[in-house]
């Protein structure tokens, strides 16, 4: 590692300087950049309250618990997860792995919950982009959560972007995409189901609906960014 860096020196994936000793994915400077992701109102989804009722809920219907994320979508956050999903590096994984068991350290959010399940891609995507963003990030923040690790969803359709998709357009285009590979893994479990980006939750409520069919017993979520 040590002469590969200085063959390639690493560089900071928001700014593009080298990166100084101790430094690690951002400069100082970037990482002072970063943005926690403060919920707007709604206990279960973040978003914002009016009269004391969630919109999103209420159109959507979300099936999980509740959801939780690390970082707002934005600035140094936005260029790890791009680098990640979008330039082959997978080193972006463990730093957002990081921020996230940083985010809940003290927190009982997360305490009921046993496995860390990862938000899976489809086997030709997933061969394109020569792995799993989420499952890099879940596996690594199982062990700093002190948690157990399960990859025990698939998803059984070749499904359109979301990143193009208006609200309604997502749900149907998730509609029936994933699939329990084993219900005996799940059954009676408690899950928190973990995923690079949370933009309207679409992804997120059907996968938990996979696993709440297969018979779960309850499932949360956990991004390291949402938009």
């Amino acid at each position: 590692m040590v002469l590969l860096d200085l063959l390639i020196p690493p560089v900071c994936s928001a700014c593009h300087t080298r990166l100084a000793r101790g430094e690690k994915q951002l400069c100082t400077d970037c990482e002072s950049k970063l943005q926690p992701y403060l919920s707007k109102g709604c206990p279960k989804c973040g978003a914002p309250v009016s009269n004391g009722s969630c919109s999103q809920c209420r159109e959507i219907g979300y099936t999980f618990e509740f959801v939780r994320s690390a970082l707002s979508y934005q600035g140094p956050a936005l260029s790890l997860v791009h680098d990640l999903k979008y330039n082959a590096l997978s080193s972006p994984a463990g730093y957002l792995a990081d921020k996230m068991a940083e985010a809940v350290e003290g927190s009982t959010v997360f305490d009921d919950y046993d496995y860390l399940v990862p938000v899976p891609l489809h086997r030709v995507r997933k061969r394109e982009r020569g792995y799993n963003q989420s499952e890099l990030i879940a596996s690594k923040l199982a062990h700093k959560m002190g948690k157990s690790y399960l990859n025990c969803i698939s998803r059984t359709r070749y499904t359109k972007s979301q990143t193009t998709l208006e609200r309604k357009e997502r749900l149907k285009n998730l509609a029936g995409a994933f699939r329990v590979k084993n219900p005996a893994m799940v059954k009676g479990k408690r899950l928190i189901l973990v995923d690079d980006v949370y933009t309207t939750g679409s992804t997120l409520s059907e996968a938990s609906r996979a696993l709440y069919a297969a018979g779960a017993a309850k499932v949360a979520c956990y991004t390291a960014t949402r938009a």
